[in-house]
């Protein structure tokens, strides 16, 4: 029986032991250094694709997403409206609660130290065949990551659609998204905290009751993390455009779980998956736009002026390389 520790009980680490739970061929321990999970802020957003094999509890889903609406400058661009459901909102918190109880082995504000190439618990060697890291953008250099900011306020959103706010002149973006009782209002992009508090002020509503902040990692996948020992965030699965981390990481776990169950080489599974392909070339779009378009002009324009339909396909990572060419025209590719 291989012994494996995961370290970081986000949506990463807990989806992998949920993956690999009850197999004999494993014994899971997850390991969380915080007192409960889903401290780190963001705007729970979870696009559908994970309900096949990993199931969210009722309890946890705030309300289902059927419509988005983008805006450039502040201006309306597009309001689109769907009978089928786009994803969720759900509390995030709750979410993975559930998700470790029904893991069981989950161990929190238990720290995991690095020294000399070695894992230890209170000072004491980890005893693990295999140590996979699952902490986020903790293990990520700050160079990969840019800053997010967050507000949480009383103002009330229709609960089935979501905000995007793009502004010539950042390269990022702006959000309003529903909550339990009113809204989460934020911003991140490639900028310092205090301009993007300044530009976000312009959607700002609402009585403040929280403001909080991360830094989200958008480099796309690091490479040589492919070795089977990192996952999720840490290893770079946040699509560079949207940051979105929460699907994407826990398609990733499946990848990793699939491949130790079946005992194949992760790099291999991992980079021939449409996960892997989607997210380098938001990263690709993302270095293109840094290089040629740092006021973000262009990409502003492309996903502003673009058919929805196709701007929401790339935002999702479900996009083929004709829906690119369409977005960005053929020198994307």
């Amino acid at each position: 029986m291989m012994k494996v520790s995961i370290i970081g009980a986000g949506p990463a680490g807990l989806s992998l032991a949920y993956f690999l739970k009850g197999r004999k061929e494993f014994d899971v321990t997850v390991y969380e250094s915080m007192s409960k999970p889903g401290v780190k802020p963001c705007a729970w957003g979870l696009i559908t694709g994970i309900e096949g094999f990993l199931p969210i509890p009722k309890g946890s889903i705030i309300s289902e997403i059927k419509g988005f609406r983008i805006y450039l400058n502040n201006k309306l661009i597009f309001d689109i409206r769907n009978k089928e459901k786009l994803g969720y909102i759900i509390d995030k918190p709750l979410f993975l609660q559930k998700l470790a109880e029904d893991i069981g082995d989950v161990k929190f504000n238990s720290k995991i130290t690095l020294k000399d190439n070695k894992y230890y618990l209170n000072d004491k060697e980890l005893d693990s065949d295999k140590v996979i890291i699952a902490t986020g953008h903790y293990s990520v250099e700050k160079s990969m990551t840019i800053p997010a900011i967050q507000y949480i306020t009383d103002y009330e959103i229709d609960k089935e659609v979501v905000e995007f706010y793009f502004y010539s002149g950042l390269l990022g973006y702006a959000w309003i998204f529903p909550d339990r009782e009113g809204s989460k209002i934020g911003i991140g992009g490639y900028a310092g905290v205090d301009e993007l508090k300044e530009r976000v002020k312009g959607i700002l509503k609402g009585r403040i009751k929280q403001f909080h902040g991360a830094r989200v990692t958008d480099y796309g996948v690091i490479e040589d993390r492919l070795n089977g020992n990192y996952v999720g965030e840490a290893l770079g699965t946040v699509y560079a455009i949207t940051g979105e981390g929460i699907r994407p990481s826990i398609i990733s776990s499946k990848i990793l779980a699939d491949s130790l169950i079946d005992g194949r080489d992760f790099r291999k599974e991992f980079k021939k998956s449409k996960l892997y392909w989607s997210l380098n070339w938001h990263a690709k779009v993302l270095k293109m736009s840094k290089e040629r378009d740092p006021n973000a002009v262009r990409l502003s324009k492309a996903i502003t002026s673009s058919d929805p339909e196709l701007v929401l396909r790339f935002a999702i990572g479900d996009f083929n390389r004709l829906d690119l060419i369409k977005l960005f025209g053929r020198s994307i590719i």
